[in-house]
């Protein structure tokens, strides 16, 4: 290895956090060649965990590790939220929700590197959609020695809701939504604004105006779009007149 090739890698290597994927891709971005990361390889310099990913020598990367280089190296936006985000992040919990993977969401579209899926596929559910813009209540959360994008306290709970009947539970919902008591009014509105998804908007509603919320009433309902028609969120639910759905009976904690 050259001087000068060493040199560089040591510059670049200087700036990744620790325990960190470092992608093919960003390598290449950098100037270092498929050859050139073969040699670092060969030298003891690169660890490669898969095709296209590394790791800096003895880092042990986690999936917070593997979240930085999808956002940060590839430009992806896949991001921890859901469940997962209010438990780890905001500690709102319930203990039907704990065992469950990673909940991590991203627009649809984006296809996922081969070294995620097979490095990670066992830790993490992964969600592609479009019912909330890309970018809205994203914000950044120190890991430690680095920072990743996460969903906002107001974001995770309707992305929560979208999985709702299918991986979530009206009930378990309900009980999450409930533990709420603390929350940014202002985010919600802007969020329920742009929210493409009927289903989300009349339940999230539903369910917090049952929970009887005291900052349900700072939400201005009419400048959220509810759709026309019935929706059935679960199959031989009863009916709710006020929000036009049907629904299993929920009960408290």
């Amino acid at each position: 290895m050259s001087t000068i090739n060493s040199t560089k890698l040591k510059h670049f290597l200087s700036d990744i956090p620790t325990n960190v994927i470092v992608t093919s891709k960003y390598l290449i971005d950098f100037g270092i060649s498929h050859d050139l990361q073969k040699r670092y390889e060969r030298n003891g310099w690169l660890n490669r965990l898969y095709q296209g990913a590394y790791t800096k020598l003895n880092d042990t990367p986690n999936i917070y590790g593997a979240i930085f280089a999808l956002q940060y190296q590839l430009g992806l936006s896949i991001h921890i939220g859901g469940l997962s985000a209010l438990n780890n992040f905001y500690g709102i919990s319930h203990n039907i929700s704990f065992g469950r993977k990673q909940q991590l969401f991203g627009y649809r579209g984006e296809k996922l590197p081969k070294w995620f899926k097979s490095l990670y596929e066992n830790e993490v559910e992964i969600y592609t959609t479009t019912f909330l813009p890309q970018d809205m209540g994203i914000v950044e959360h120190s890991t430690g020695n680095f920072s990743i994008k996460i969903s906002n306290l107001e974001r995770a709970v309707l992305e929560m809701i979208y999985l709702v009947p299918d991986k979530i539970t009206s009930n378990e919902a309900y009980q999450i939504i409930e533990l709420l008591s603390t929350v940014k009014p202002k985010e919600f509105q802007k969020l329920l604004e742009n929210c493409s998804s009927i289903k989300v908007k009349r339940l999230f509603l539903y369910l917090a105006d049952t929970i009887s919320h005291p900052w349900l009433k700072k939400l201005d309902i009419s400048k959220i779009k509810l759709g026309n028609g019935v929706r059935e969120i679960t199959a031989g639910g009863s009916y709710n007149a006020k929000y036009n759905i049907i629904i299993d009976n929920v009960e408290r904690i």
